[in-house]
């Protein structure tokens, strides 16, 4: 009786922990989600582990002034799952909804992030990806040799506010950025691919490059404040206010 106790206690652990680190992770992804953020430090939720994935399960409702997750490692993947991040407003010009700013290899995809200074900051060898950053102070923010994808970065307020900017060498493609503050679209560096873009309406530039060494082909550029793009170097097939450019 004793054995068949003790078997039994052991089992019973087992399976308790077994259903801990299911409640926690999926296939080795981190589970994201307002209540485990309210149960732990609260926001920012600081993710400090390299390599290592995350999604969210729920959306999450961030206090004005703070970001909503800091990423300090880098390799680190976040789906948002098709949830969002949300903040009030645009308080400051430092608030960022997903702030991986000075960590390499990170990807954020498949989700919204809006209300706050800035929507998505990555540093270098970043993806970002199918995400809506609209109506906050400014877009999506890469580092050098970064990918944006399929993103929308529209209503961007803060004067000399952008709807996506890259530090160079990124391929920004199939993303619209529209009515942003000032530019739609900046390459701040050399090298940029820009191809298969909207910027309309945006308040300055839809699209601008710091030298010619960036190419810009296939885009659709409409009522910019100012050109519809400058300092890159046209690879043709691009729409300017109706006219190919």
């Amino acid at each position: 009786m004793k054995l068949e106790k003790l078997a039994a206690m052991f089992f019973a652990a087992v399976a308790m922990l077994a259903f801990a680190a299911s409640a926690g992770a999926v296939d080795g992804t981190i589970e994201i989600n307002q209540a485990k953020v309210m149960a732990g430090s609260g926001f920012p939720y600081v993710i400090s582990t390299a390599n290592t994935s995350y999604r969210l399960t729920g959306s999450l409702s961030v206090p004005a002034g703070l970001d909503g997750i800091d990423v300090n490692a880098s390799n680190v993947t976040i789906d948002l799952n098709g949830f969002s991040i949300t903040a009030p407003g645009n308080p400051g010009i430092t608030i960022t909804g997903m702030n991986a700013s000075f960590q390499s290899d990170v990807t954020v995809e498949n989700g919204a992030v809006t209300g706050f200074a800035v929507g998505v900051k990555v540093g270098s060898v970043g993806i970002v990806r199918n995400i809506h950053a609209d109506a906050n102070g400014a877009g999506i923010s890469v580092g050098n040799n970064s990918v944006v994808a399929g993103c929308t970065a529209n209503n961007s307020t803060i004067l000399g506010a952008w709807g996506i900017i890259c530090s160079g060498g990124c391929a920004i493609s199939g993303n619209t950025t529209n009515a942003n503050n000032f530019y739609g679209i900046k390459c701040n560096g050399v090298g940029c691919l820009i191809s298969g873009n909207t910027a309309n309406s945006n308040g300055n530039e839809g699209i601008f490059a710091n030298d010619e060494t960036t190419g810009y082909g296939g885009n659709v550029l409409v009522s910019n404040g100012s050109l519809p793009a400058s300092g890159g170097t046209s690879m043709k097939n691009n729409i300017c206010n109706g006219v190919l450019c």
